[in-house]
Protein backbone atom coordinates (compact mmCIF):
# COMPACT_ATOMS: atom_id res chain seq x y z
CA UNK A 1 0.00 0.00 0.00
CA UNK A 2 1.11 3.00 -0.91
CA UNK A 3 2.35 5.04 2.47
CA UNK A 4 -0.19 8.41 2.00
CA UNK A 5 -3.35 5.98 1.91
CA UNK A 6 -2.87 5.52 5.51
CA UNK A 7 -3.77 8.90 5.98
CA UNK A 8 -7.30 8.24 4.13
CA UNK A 9 -10.36 8.54 6.38
CA UNK A 10 -12.30 10.37 8.69
CA UNK A 11 -10.45 12.43 11.29
CA UNK A 12 -11.17 14.31 14.91
CA UNK A 13 -9.07 16.76 16.20
CA UNK A 14 -7.83 17.21 19.88
CA UNK A 15 -5.97 19.76 21.07
CA UNK A 16 -3.45 21.88 19.11
CA UNK A 17 0.12 23.71 20.82
CA UNK A 18 0.78 27.02 19.88
CA UNK A 19 -2.66 27.29 17.78
CA UNK A 20 -3.16 31.33 19.04
CA UNK A 21 0.44 32.21 18.57
CA UNK A 22 -0.13 30.82 14.49
CA UNK A 23 -3.67 32.61 14.41
CA UNK A 24 -2.17 35.82 15.66
CA UNK A 25 0.51 35.70 13.20
CA UNK A 26 -2.47 35.11 10.42
CA UNK A 27 -4.16 38.15 11.67
CA UNK A 28 -7.38 36.41 12.92
CA UNK A 29 -9.22 38.44 16.15
CA UNK A 30 -9.12 37.59 19.68
CA UNK A 31 -13.02 35.48 19.43
CA UNK A 32 -12.31 33.38 16.61
CA UNK A 33 -8.82 32.29 17.66
CA UNK A 34 -10.37 31.75 21.15
CA UNK A 35 -13.35 29.46 19.53
CA UNK A 36 -10.82 27.92 17.50
CA UNK A 37 -8.78 26.67 20.43
CA UNK A 38 -11.52 24.90 22.42
CA UNK A 39 -13.34 22.97 19.18
CA UNK A 40 -12.20 19.71 17.65
CA UNK A 41 -12.01 20.19 14.25
CA UNK A 42 -12.80 16.97 12.15
CA UNK A 43 -12.22 16.28 8.29
CA UNK A 44 -12.43 13.23 5.73
CA UNK A 45 -9.37 12.61 3.68
CA UNK A 46 -9.49 10.64 0.79
CA UNK A 47 -7.33 10.24 -2.62
CA UNK A 48 -7.73 9.37 -6.18
CA UNK A 49 -5.46 10.37 -9.51
CA UNK A 50 -2.56 11.68 -7.43
CA UNK A 51 -4.71 14.20 -5.93
CA UNK A 52 -5.63 14.35 -2.18
CA UNK A 53 -9.41 15.61 -0.93
CA UNK A 54 -9.92 17.23 2.07
CA UNK A 55 -13.50 17.52 3.66
CA UNK A 56 -14.38 19.71 6.17
CA UNK A 57 -18.24 20.34 7.39
CA UNK A 58 -17.34 23.70 8.49
CA UNK A 59 -14.90 25.04 5.21
CA UNK A 60 -15.96 22.51 2.23
CA UNK A 61 -13.96 20.84 0.35
CA UNK A 62 -10.65 21.44 -1.03
CA UNK A 63 -8.88 19.13 -4.00
CA UNK A 64 -4.93 19.10 -3.70
CA UNK A 65 -2.51 17.99 -6.21
CA UNK A 66 -0.09 15.85 -4.70
CA UNK A 67 2.86 16.31 -7.34
CA UNK A 68 3.94 19.21 -6.67
CA UNK A 69 1.94 22.01 -9.19
CA UNK A 70 0.92 24.67 -8.32
CA UNK A 71 -2.49 25.73 -7.37
CA UNK A 72 -4.77 27.75 -4.95
CA UNK A 73 -5.08 26.48 -1.38
CA UNK A 74 -6.69 27.42 1.78
CA UNK A 75 -5.55 27.97 5.43
CA UNK A 76 -8.07 28.20 8.46
CA UNK A 77 -9.78 31.78 7.59
CA UNK A 78 -10.07 30.42 4.00
CA UNK A 79 -7.26 33.07 3.32
CA UNK A 80 -6.06 31.75 -0.63
CA UNK A 81 -2.71 30.71 -0.17
CA UNK A 82 -0.80 29.72 -3.92
CA UNK A 83 0.76 26.99 -2.66
CA UNK A 84 2.70 23.13 -4.38
CA UNK A 85 2.07 20.29 -2.32
CA UNK A 86 4.02 16.86 -2.58
CA UNK A 87 3.92 12.91 -1.36
CA UNK A 88 7.44 11.90 0.11
CA UNK A 89 6.60 8.37 1.28
CA UNK A 90 3.28 9.21 2.74
CA UNK A 91 4.42 12.63 4.49
CA UNK A 92 2.40 15.17 2.57
CA UNK A 93 3.94 18.82 2.77
CA UNK A 94 2.43 21.73 1.50
CA UNK A 95 4.52 25.09 0.66
CA UNK A 96 2.76 28.52 0.15
CA UNK A 97 3.23 32.09 1.42
CA UNK A 98 0.84 33.78 3.47
CA UNK A 99 1.35 38.01 1.74
CA UNK A 100 5.17 37.75 3.01
CA UNK A 101 5.15 35.10 5.64
CA UNK A 102 6.24 31.53 4.68
CA UNK A 103 3.57 29.08 5.16
CA UNK A 104 4.68 25.14 5.81
CA UNK A 105 1.82 22.38 6.26
CA UNK A 106 2.55 18.69 7.03
CA UNK A 107 0.27 15.87 7.49
CA UNK A 108 1.77 12.66 8.53
CA UNK A 109 1.24 9.39 10.46
CA UNK A 110 2.74 9.05 14.06
CA UNK A 111 3.56 5.56 15.94
CA UNK A 112 0.26 5.62 17.27
CA UNK A 113 -1.60 5.76 14.03
CA UNK A 114 -2.60 9.37 14.94
CA UNK A 115 -2.61 11.93 12.06
CA UNK A 116 -0.05 14.63 13.40
CA UNK A 117 -0.95 17.91 11.43
CA UNK A 118 1.98 20.58 11.32
CA UNK A 119 1.36 24.15 10.56
CA UNK A 120 4.17 26.54 10.23
CA UNK A 121 4.57 29.90 9.67
CA UNK A 122 7.53 32.35 10.04
CA UNK A 123 9.14 30.15 12.12
CA UNK A 124 6.28 29.77 14.56
CA UNK A 125 4.89 26.10 14.42
CA UNK A 126 1.62 24.49 15.74
CA UNK A 127 0.57 21.17 16.04
CA UNK A 128 -2.56 19.02 16.09
CA UNK A 129 -3.18 15.12 16.77
CA UNK A 130 -5.95 13.71 14.70
CA UNK A 131 -7.71 10.33 16.06
CA UNK A 132 -9.58 8.07 13.36
CA UNK A 133 -13.27 8.64 13.88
Amino acid sequence: MAEHLKLAGEWVGEGATNLDEILQKLGVGFMIRKMAGSIKPTQKISFADNKMTVSNPKRGEEIIPLDGSQFEGRIMDKTTVGSTTVDDSGVITMKGKVGDMDLLTVRKMNEHGQMVFSMTVDGVESVRIFNRK
